[in-house]
This record gives C-alpha cells, structure tokens and sequence, in this order.
C-alpha cells in the first residue's frame, strides 16, 4: 500500500465522523427552529453534544488526507460546521444584546 494511500485512509477515519457531528448539529438547528414554532408547553430541548468537535475532526482529515500541504484548507470544514467558527461568530455579533427568553 503506498504511502499516499495510507494518508488519505487516515484522513478518512478522522473526516467521517466529524461529518457526522456536522451534520448533527445541522439537524439540531433544524429542530430547534421547528421547536421555535410549536406552542410552549410542548416545546422539548435539543442539547447537541459536539459542538466543535466536528468541525476539528474534519479539519484535521483534511490536514492529514493533504500531508499539510494547505493548511488554509482545513478552515473549510470550520467555517461550514454551525457549531464551529461561523457558529462563534453568529453568537458574539447578533445574540450578545438580546435578553434570554426564560
């Protein structure tokens, strides 16, 4: 087996179960937006467990999958996982001056 190979396997096991927790957390987002909209004695809570650690799974694949040739693209995976960067940011800008619904 060559050596590219084995990289890219190793690269694999580490971006599909951080794909997974991506897609998690955009499953949880869905939930909770439908959530939003039912009345609230029926409204249930959606805690998601891996919030970035999805994100960094398939970031470092990437890296790995590449041999850390581009190091800018294992940002890709950050930004697109909600829980990630993007996510962080979104909070900071636009939730930091709302009041918390109880």
């Amino acid at each position: 087996m060559s050596i590219t190979l084995q990289y890219i396997l190793c690269g694999f096991i580490f971006f599909v179960p951080g794909a997974l927790m991506v897609g998690l957390n955009y499953y949880l987002i869905i939930m909770g937006i439908k959530n939003e909209k039912l009345p609230e004695e029926e409204r249930k809570r959606y805690p998601s467990g891996a919030p970035l650690y999805g994100g960094i799974l398939c970031a470092v694949g990437v890296l790995i999958a590449l041999r850390f040739k581009h190091l800018w693209i294992g940002l890709i995976p950050l930004l697109l996982d909600p829980g990630g960067i993007s996510g962080i940011l979104y909070c900071l800008i636009f939730e930091s001056g709302k009041p918390r619904k109880k």
